[in-house]
């Protein structure tokens, strides 16, 4: 009992008298709680191997996630435990049901079992290596060693998805490869259609890079910067125009210098002078570059008929040749 006190206005004075009130009955915590609605059930997999589990998804709304029951509707063919884990027992269809307790309400996913389907594998994060394949449908758990608490995959866009794998395990959406590592994320790349990769195990110092691939497997450095990916939208941003070239590499440490090779202007064989044209001048000035070596010239690759790096006495018989064969087309 609670004592409610009354005041009341009386000759110029005030009165107080206490009254006695009864407090107000305690409301129910569910008449105050949000509690949410579960819109959706979802398997992962189209099909499931026999003896293979698989967890349900639920879809729900912001609020408190009341309690929920399972059941199967062919237990011969899968069964739900009482965390929504189902597992094929034999080939068939079933129908797992989810009921909210609260309300009473179910909902029904159909799972395929199939003796034929291939069975899905669970990869501790902590175990995986660099260049590790794994397929569609394998998850990803993360075991607290700090490796693999998020995940950055490469996706069409150019950039990156992330997945919190030490909030829930991730379950590989496509077939993948594991092509980097840094502090607690691990980089995954997926088989798309469109994208080109370059595994950068297979690069060696002085190699050309497309422009329009992703870089992949070692860590790769701009500038003292380090990308565990290298993306296509990278190259003009940090590197600039020209062919992309691999400055360094070590294999032993995983790591690759790339820098932009200026681009060479073309080049016009056999015209020594530099003068956009070829003729008896071009010649000349060949031969007494071969007698001196102090006769300028502009370029020696334009001089470099053979294309063999050198220039020589054969690069000489080339031009006459040439000439000759330019005179002939003009008779």
């Amino acid at each position: 009992m609670k004592n409610k006190i009354i005041a009341a206005v009386m000759a110029g004075g005030i009165c107080f008298s206490a009254v006695s009130s009864l407090a107000p009955a305690a409301m129910p915590a569910y008449a105050y709680t949000l509690v949410a609605t579960l819109r959706k059930v979802t398997v992962p997999k189209e099909t499931i191997a026999t003896g293979e589990s698989v967890q349900l998804g639920f879809d729900w709304s912001n609020g408190a996630k009341p309690e929920l029951e399972f059941s199967s509707s062919d237990e011969s063919v899968a069964v739900v435990d009482e965390n929504g884990l189902v597992t094929g027992k034999s080939g068939g269809t079933a129908e797992i049901g989810v009921t909210v307790k609260t309300s009473g309400r179910t909902l029904t996913v159909t799972v395929n079992v199939s003796e034929d389907a291939e069975k899905s594998e669970v990869y501790n994060a902590s175990e995986l290596s660099l260049g590790d394949k794994l397929k569609k449908y394998d998850t990803i758990h993360y075991d607290g060693k700090n490796i693999g608490s998020c995940a950055n995959i490469v996706n069409s866009k150019g950039n990156y998805d992330l997945a919190f794998i030490s909030e829930e395990d991730y379950m590989l959406p496509f077939d993948a490869e594991v092509v980097g590592f840094v502090g607690l994320y691990i980089y995954l790349a997926p088989d798309i259609d469109g994208v080109t990769y370059i595994d950068g195990r297979k690069l060696s110092a002085g190699d050309r890079v497309d422009r329009s691939s992703h870089l992949l497997c070692y860590d790769y450095i701009i500038n003292k910067m380090v990308f565990p990916v290298f993306l296509p939208e990278y190259y003009g941003k940090y590197i600039g125009e020209g062919e992309i070239k691999v400055k360094a590499i070590d294999h032993d440490k995983k790591t690759i210098t790339l820098e932009a090779a200026a681009l060479e202007a073309d080049i016009k064989k056999g015209d020594i002078n530099g003068d956009d044209e070829i003729n008896v001048a071009d010649l000349l000035k060949l031969q007494k570059w071969l007698l001196s070596d102090e006769a300028d010239m502009k370029d020696w690759k334009a001089a470099d008929l053979c294309e063999d790096g050198v220039v020589d006495v054969f690069d000489l018989i080339a031009l006459r040749k040439l000439l000759t064969e330019n005179s002939a087309d003009m008779a």
